[in-house]
């Protein structure tokens, strides 16, 4: 889509006036740049004005800069500050409601910010700002969703009706954020109750089915974890989005199970490399599966490429317990490597962040032997 956009931006301002073209192609570039800040800063004006929840804040792009971690909320800014990303969810109901005007607010003020240009501003460089910015506001409102990302135009014209189990995913959605909150702060008791109370009343949807998982994870029962990951495989109500994330999270939980000796690394190891690779083919970005990689990429005794895929993870890592896990994976591969300084350093980021983590205990408990 993004292709045929650009073509279309630069054809139109050739043809307007080519000897401006030039002057028109720099103002296109801002105009593209400057739209797709403002769908963001809309989805965060939305969230305060419709109290949608916002869960992280990334500005700009490539390795990061410094990181802001509260209870719920990472904030992100990275080496060139051009892009900027905001991920929401719903913390309470009406979930529906909530999310669509978060998103109306979103495209709204790019929509008349882009209109402004339109009508106000005048010359070749302006020109640009609006035929580009009106390329922008047209991508968002075509309806996609992935397990990389949901489009404005999901929202806005897609959820309203919808019907069914994804409808009853996202009105679950405040007891998994509970949930992911208790998890967050180290209250496994709290995360297992909410999961309980989410397993008793939808023991089909994949949230609650997710949520389950995530606190055996941390009770370290990671047999368990993929045994109820496998039990989704077979299920025929599910999309390829769906899939995608089910296959990402089959990987991880194997990985887990192989690391802790609750699964041989033989009947294991393929079958997670399979999962990983079959859940970025089904569209699950290829950097969220960096620390499961960097896991089998340890298992197989491939230190360099372990901790090549450790860094990458904890670069793009979207939640303060996903850093913890990298971080942990990392300086398990530094120790492997022979590196005990470097993994003390690296465990002292994994300590303050969620030093109660299994993992990142386990890790500690085995550098402070060494």
């Amino acid at each position: 889509m993004w292709k045929v956009l650009t073509a279309v931006v630069v054809l139109v301002l050739v043809v307007w006036d080519y000897r401006s073209a030039p002057a028109g192609l720099a103002g296109a570039a801002c105009g593209a740049l400057a739209a797709m800040a403002l769908l963001q800063i809309g989805l965060l004006l939305g969230a305060l004005v419709w109290r949608t929840r916002v869960t992280a804040v990334v500005i700009g792009v490539g390795g990061e800069v410094r990181t802001w971690n509260r209870p719920g909320l990472r904030i992100v800014l990275r080496n060139v500050p051009v892009l900027m990303s905001v991920g929401i969810t719903a913390g309470r109901a009406p979930v529906r409601r909530r999310i669509w005007s978060t998103s109306c607010t979103s495209v709204l003020l790019t929509a008349s910010s882009v209109a402004a240009c339109w009508v106000f501003l005048d010359g070749p460089f302006a020109r640009g700002l609006a035929v580009a910015g009106t390329a922008v506001v047209v991508n968002a409102l075509v309806p996609r969703r992935s397990a990389g990302n949901t489009s404005a135009g999901w929202f806005l014209f897609t959820l309203p009706r919808l019907k069914g189990r994804v409808v009853a995913e996202l009105e679950a959605a405040p007891l998994v954020t509970a949930a992911s909150d208790a998890l967050e702060a180290g209250d496994l008791d709290r995360a297992e109750e909410v999961a309980e109370r989410l397993m008793a009343a939808h023991p089909t949807l994949l949230s609650a089915i997710g949520t389950k998982v995530s606190v055996l994870t941390m009770r370290t029962r990671y047999a368990e974890a993929l045994h109820m990951v496998s039990n989704l495989v077979g299920r025929t109500d599910l999309d390829q989005r769906d899939m995608a994330f089910v296959m990402a999270q089959m990987a991880s939980s194997t990985a887990n199970a192989m690391e802790a000796g609750q699964l041989p690394l033989e009947v294991g190891l393929g079958a997670a490399k399979r999962a990983s690779e079959g859940a970025v083919q089904l569209g699950y970005p290829r950097y969220r599966a960096t620390g499961t990689l960097a896991q089998l990429a340890l298992l197989e005794d491939d230190v360099p490429r372990a901790i090549a895929l450790a860094g990458q993870a904890r670069q793009t890592a979207e939640t303060t317990l996903n850093r913890a896990d990298a971080l942990a994976t990392l300086a398990r591969a530094q120790m492997a490597g022979g590196d005990n300084a470097a993994a003390r350093r690296t465990l002292e980021e994994a300590r303050e962040l969620a030093g109660w983590m299994p993992r990142v205990a386990e890790v500690s408990a085995r550098l402070d032997i060494s």
